[in-house]
C-alpha cells in the first residue's frame, strides 16, 4: 500500500480529520500511528516539523488542512466551484484559529484558567460559532453533501461537546443548534461511523 497517514497514536485534532477525510473518501492508507518518543526521534527530519504527514509512494504532503483540500478536491469531497471553495477553505483556518485560541492551563491556577476559558468561551467561541451557523445551509456546510470542512468542524465540536475542555461546557452550543447538527449529522455518515466502530 502506498498511501499512508502519519500522526499520534490518539483520535482527536488533525490526525482525526484526514483519517475521516480519507475513510469519507473511499481510500485505503496505512494508518502509521507514533508514540511520543518515536515522534521526537523523528520530528527533525520532518517538513515543517509537524504532523500529519500524508504520503503516496515518494509524494508528501503536509499541514492538516492541505491534505483535506487535496483529498476533497480530488475525491468528490471539496466544492468545485471557487467561491464556494474559499468560503469552505476560510472554515478550514477558522478551526485552527480557535485550536490556537483556547485558553490552556499552563502557568495558571485553576481560578485563572477558569475565568480565561470563560471569557474565551462568551467571548471570541460565541462569535465564532455564530459566524459557523450561519454558514450551515444544513445538514452539512454545503446542504445535504459531505464535504471535508464538516469533518473538520466535526472534529473540533466533538472535543467541546464531550467535555474536553473544562469550563466550556457543551451547552454553551445549544444557542447555535446547527452546529451540533452537524455534529450529528458527520457521526452517522456510513463511513465515519463504520471508522469509530472498529476503533
Amino acid at each position: 500500500m502506498s498511501l499512508s497517514l502519519t500522526y499520534f497514536d490518539f483520535d482527536a485534532s488533525r490526525g482525526l480529520e484526514c483519517r475521516l477525510a480519507l475513510k469519507a473518501a473511499g481510500l485505503d492508507f496505512e494508518d502509521v500511528r507514533l508514540q511520543r518518543d518515536q515522534w521526537a526521534a523523528m520530528k527533525p527530519t520532518t517538513p515543517f516539523g509537524g504532523l500529519p504527514i500524508l504520503r503516496d509512494g515518494d509524494w508528501t504532503l503536509t499541514q492538516c488542512n492541505a491534505i483535506l483540500g487535496y483529498i476533497g478536491r480530488t475525491r468528490g469531497l471539496h466544492p468545485t466551484d471557487p467561491r464556494e471553495a474559499a468560503q469552505h477553505e476560510a472554515l478550514l483556518q477558522s478551526v485552527e484559529d480557535l485550536r490556537n485560541k483556547i485558553p490552556g492551563g499552563q502557568g495558571l491556577s485553576d481560578e485563572a484558567k477558569k475565568a480565561a476559558r470563560e471569557e474565551f468561551a462568551a467571548g471570541w467561541l460565541s462569535q465564532w460559532a455564530s459566524t459557523v451557523q450561519g454558514a450551515i445551509k444544513g445538514p452539512f456546510v454545503a446542504g445535504d453533501a459531505l464535504n471535508v470542512v464538516d469533518i473538520k468542524l466535526f472534529v473540533i465540536l466533538r472535543s467541546f461537546l464531550s467535555g474536553t475542555y473544562d469550563h466550556i461546557p457543551a451547552s454553551l452550543f445549544d444557542a447555535w443548534p446547527r452546529l451540533p447538527a452537524l455534529h450529528a449529522a458527520v457521526a452517522a455518515h456510513p463511513a465515519v461511523a463504520a471508522y469509530f466502530a472498529s476503533r
